[in-house]
């Protein structure tokens, strides 16, 4: 599923945040953002949102079931 799909990249973008990884950085936000162009039909319009703005915490947040405001 595209959930889980973009729930496994947004680990791995946070995650090489908090490692100060810029190469797995680039490599998570390249894939998200291809992700994100060649399936936006199939993204929920909440997680688009967060998507487009970069709000990845929350779009991880939004995907666990633990949607804050």
């Amino acid at each position: 599923m595209i959930e889980e799909e973009i729930s496994s990249l947004l680990r791995d973008l946070l995650s090489a945040t908090a490692d100060s990884d810029s190469e797995g950085v680039l490599k998570a936000t390249l894939a998200l953002d291809s992700v994100q162009k060649e399936r936006a039909s199939e993204i929920p319009k909440q997680l688009q949102h967060y998507l487009e703005r970069r709000s990845y915490p929350k779009a991880l947040a939004f995907l666990e079931g633990c949607q804050d405001s």
